[in-house]
């Protein structure tokens, strides 16, 4: 009687859920939550706090404010790389200029470097970050051990969501070469494309932020993208070595009359220190299309090239590629969208140069292990299986006292 009681409840747990709780699972996408220690970013210089290299911070950026500023303490021999990341809440509306600006500059005013990422004309909010640099070398500014300024703005039209924007913010520095040794020549970012991975596709599941990224090689790899949201991936790329991703989303039934959205999917690729290397988009309607993207070849003199693709791909290790499906494909299609990434890894391996300490020193993420990431979805399985699995449990647990009650 028992066995029978607790069959029925899980047949009736498994069935298929309803329209609306299928439309939430659909559209209940998990996005990235800034990690690490909580810091506050001050308008004046006198009150920046400091940030230290290998720490994850996070700290919030309203619109309508003086830059948040944060101070650094850097050496003469290390070259230092900051990135800001904006991730303002999925499905939030952000104008064509919207974005962040990022400033480094030495306390006398001296101006290290700058960059501006906006949304471009998509029109809805994603993780958007870039990074600014000091760059040990030749011709460079800002050689001296001195204390640096990071600025961090917001830019906001008046028509964008008005929530304060969650910001993740890391500092990393790479040691100096070994007196003598020579950083090699710098390499193209290549000329000609190879033809797709080919082979069986192997299933995996994006991750939320770069802690959390899937770990892929070359191959062929599957996974489902939802509307709104922005899946991590991982593939890593050693000195001498190029990455080529082609990411291919599935054709699909339409819903309702037909149209497109503008930048429906897009494809972005990050450095080991996330800093922006390239991107790619492309317009959805139902029909399958596909979008492309490359690493340079790495080499450690691209730092000194101006071509930012082939600048950006100055260190081997892991880069990351971001997939993103626009909010609006939703109105096109139901529930998440088939993607099938191919990964290409071209060139022959080189012998890495020669530092004067552990350049993946400050590289470590939470949750890089593998542990993190996958305590994280089994916690959220477990989340997700809700008040019904409680009941369940719960039966189990009545129905085997009910049997040693009777054995009793």
């Amino acid at each position: 009687m028992i066995r029978k009681a607790v069959a029925v409840l899980v047949a009736a747990l498994l069935l298929p859920a309803g329209p609306a709780a299928a439309a939430f699972a659909d559209t209940a996408a998990p996005s990235w939550q800034p990690r690490g220690e909580a810091v506050r970013g001050e308008p004046s210089t006198a009150d920046a706090p400091g940030l230290t290299a290998g720490v994850l911070y996070r700290d919030t950026l309203p619109p309508g404010e003086d830059a948040r500023r944060y101070a650094v303490q850097l050496d003469a021999t290390s070259s230092a790389y900051l990135a800001v990341f904006a991730l303002p809440r999925p499905g939030s509306e952000v104008a064509f200029g919207d974005g962040v600006d990022l400033s480094l500059e030495s306390t006398d005013g001296t101006r290290c470097d700058s960059a501006y990422r906006t949304f471009s004309g998509d029109g809805a909010a994603r993780p958007l970050g870039t990074w600014v640099t000091r760059t040990i070398g030749a011709d460079e500014p800002c050689q001296q051990a001195h204390a640096y300024i990071l600025s961090v703005t917001r830019k906001s039209a008046g028509t964008s969501d008005r929530a304060p924007w969650p910001l993740q913010i890391r500092l990393t520095t790479e040691p100096a070469l070994l007196p003598g040794a020579t950083p090699g020549p710098a390499a193209s970012a290549g000329t000609q494309t190879p033809a797709p991975a080919a082979g069986t596709a192997r299933g995996t599941a994006g991750g939320t932020d770069f802690a959390g990224a899937a770990r892929l090689g070359a191959g062929v790899w599957k996974d489902r993208v939802r509307p709104g949201q922005t899946c991590f991936y991982e593939v890593p790329v050693d000195w001498g070595r190029q990455a080529w991703i082609d990411a291919e989303f599935a054709n699909a039934p339409v819903t309702g009359t037909g149209g497109f959205a503008v930048s429906g999917v897009r494809l972005e690729v990050y450095n080991p220190r996330w800093g922006f290397v390239t991107g790619a988009t492309g317009s959805y309607s139902g029909r399958q299309t596909s979008v492309t993207a490359t690493t340079g070849t790495v080499a450690y003199a691209n730092r000194w090239e101006s071509l930012d693709k082939v600048s950006a791909a100055r260190f081997a290790g892991p880069y990351y590629v971001a997939v993103t499906v626009h909010r609006d494909v939703a109105g096109l299609v139901r529930g998440a969208l088939p993607v099938t990434l191919r990964i290409g890894l071209e060139g022959e391996a080189r012998a890495a140069p020669r530092y004067d300490g552990d350049p993946t020193a400050d590289l470590g993420l939470p949750g890089e292990d593998g542990s993190g990431g996958e305590s994280a979805l089994r916690l959220a399985g477990f989340a997700s299986l809700g008040t019904g699995t409680v009941l369940l449990l719960s039966l189990a647990v009545w129905a085997a006292s009910a049997r040693r009650r009777a054995a009793g």
